[in-house]
This record gives C-alpha cells, structure tokens and sequence, in this order.
C-alpha cells in the first residue's frame, strides 16, 4: 500500500499537467463560410473560451477563432486584452444570422467593447477586421467544417 500512494500520486499530477497543457492547445481545422475557407481554431473547453483570442498582437488573415455555444442566445462577446479589431460573425443552426463589423480593441484606459447578435445564435466566428468586406461574408451564407 505504501507504495502504491507516491505512484498514485505521480499519475495524478502527470494528469493535470497533461489537463492544463491540452486545454488551451489549438484544435485548427478548415471552415467553409459562403465560397471562403479558412482554418479556424476551435474554442471548445471553456478555458479557451474565455481566453479566446485575448492577448495576442495578431492573426493570420486566412484564419478565425471558432465558438461553438449552447442552445441560441443572444451571447455577449467583448474586447477584453485584444490587441487588434474583429469582425464578429453570428452564427445559428450553420447560418450566418448577423454580423458585428469592425469591433475595435480597447485603447488604453477605456473600457472594452461588448457586442451581442441581432438574432440568437449558437456560435460564433471571429476573424480579423475588414474580413467580411473582402470576402463578401453576408446574412444567410452557410458555414461548414470541410473533412
């Protein structure tokens, strides 16, 4: 028994490791949006959430941050340490149902932008600013993963 409580205790902590170590690692895969495709990261744990793309200085242009949600709600997205502007695409039963363009980054001493969907929506996509304009990304375009 002795010996079996420093191995237990071994595994355990090699677990967490393990845990903490894969729960913000990117999960990329392609996205179609309208006639785009682009790979997205997947925030699918709730530490990646609520990470989300905070804190970094940029993003590649053919990339996005990915959110799948719970059932349709009008859910809040805001700018808390982002470093540059997005565009914010609301998302529903694989349809854009609204789009949040051009939402800046907080200057120092203000206050972080906050937006929410016109509509409920099940997820939601963010990619870089000006995005949607060059694409052509518009209400009702379907989003699929590509296998």
């Amino acid at each position: 028994m002795k010996k079996f409580v420093p191995f237990a205790l071994i595994i355990m902590v090699l677990t967490l490791i393990y845990v903490r170590v894969t729960a913000f690692r990117p999960r990329m895969v392609e996205l179609t949006i309208g006639a785009t495709t682009i790979e997205v990261d997947i925030a699918d744990t709730i530490g990646k959430q609520r990470q989300g793309l905070s804190g970094r200085t940029s993003m590649p242009e053919d990339q996005g941050m990915y959110f799948p949600m719970g059932p349709p709600d009008f859910y809040s997205f805001w700018m808390k340490d982002m470093h540059f502007p997005l565009d914010i695409i609301w998302i529903r039963a694989g349809k854009v149902v609204d789009i949040s363009k051009n939402v800046p980054y907080p200057l120092e001493g203000n206050p972080p932008a906050s937006v929410h969907p016109k509509e409920p929506a099940d997820a939601v996509l963010e990619v870089n600013a000006g995005f949607v304009e060059k694409r052509g990304v518009k209400t009702g375009d379907k989003i699929q993963f590509d296998k």
